[in-house]
């Protein structure tokens, strides 16, 4: 494992400010009736700035329903101060509006670490909960997996970006190569390089069930690359992420109240 974290050096967040937007390059065209696709959404996240109070930062990134309300994406897509949060469903490989709104977010922080940008150890914690202003009716959110070890053939979803607006949902194969204690999955892409604006994006079983999200690729040439580092969902978390992810959807389905990390307020899109 010294070795992976070694190589790990020259991971980098696929939402990373100042790159070039792209989608997955390679890979196969959405499906209309693709479960895994109709369940997968752009993610528009409005922050403040961490280097001055009066700018406002706009994320993008891909995502996944995990509950009628609820939309998993990565920790570092929402940022430290979300202001306002929205998701576009697609139809096919294009994305259809209207928009919805979030009413909140809960993440889980990201360390930095001064000499490689990011503490890679930390991305098992990279994932976010949006929680909508309403709830979804026509589209089927995408069960948890529950299985440990590493795992079959996986396949991920991203929407990319297309001028700075939400671009093509594709989908790609992966090949899992590693998993770490703490459930972060490391898998190759077949034909296929993953970019930004895939960050966020559903990485799922054979059999259709969520394993993680995209976190960060390992390349050197970004802001592409066929090494992907996958931060767990569901039973694969650990410690407080897994109880405030998992409290987070049992809630939801219950249709109780969630307690989020950072509340946030948005008009209608």
């Amino acid at each position: 494992m010294k070795g992976w974290t070694r190589g790990l050096l020259g991971a980098v967040l696929l939402a990373a400010a100042g790159l070039p937007a792209q989608a997955i390059e390679g890979g196969a065209m959405a499906g209309g009736r693709d479960a895994l696709t109709r369940a997968t959404v752009a993610v528009g996240t409005l922050g403040r700035s961490d280097e001055d109070d009066d700018k406002v930062n706009l994320t993008r990134c891909s995502g996944v329903l995990i509950a009628p309300s609820l939309v998993l994406t990565a920790a570092h897509c929402v940022g430290d101060n979300p202001l306002g949060a929205a998701v576009m469903f697609y139809r096919g490989s294009r994305p259809v509006r209207p928009a919805y709104r979030a009413a909140s977010v809960a993440r889980y922080v990201v360390e930095r670490d001064d000499d490689i940008g990011v503490n890679l150890s930390s991305l098992a914690l990279d994932i976010a909960v949006v929680r909508l202003a309403a709830p979804v009716r026509d589209r089927a959110p995408v069960p948890l997996a529950r299985a440990s070890g590493l795992p079959g053939p996986l396949r991920i979803a991203g929407v990319g970006l297309s001028g700075g607006e939400p671009g093509t949902l594709k989908t790609a194969l992966l090949v899992p190569l590693a998993v770490t204690g703490s459930g972060l999955t490391l898998a190759r892409a077949v034909g296929a390089r993953v970019c930004v604006g895939d960050s966020g994006g559903p990485v799922v079983t054979g059999g259709g069930r969520l394993w993680g999200v995209a976190s960060a690729v390992i390349t050197r040439s970004p802001p592409c690359g066929d090494l992907v580092v996958i931060a767990p969902a569901g039973q694969r978390l650990t410690g407080a992420a897994r109880r405030g992810a998992t409290a987070v959807a049992a809630r939801d389905r219950r249709g109780g109240p969630v307690a989020p990390r950072a509340r946030i307020r948005t008009r209608p899109a």
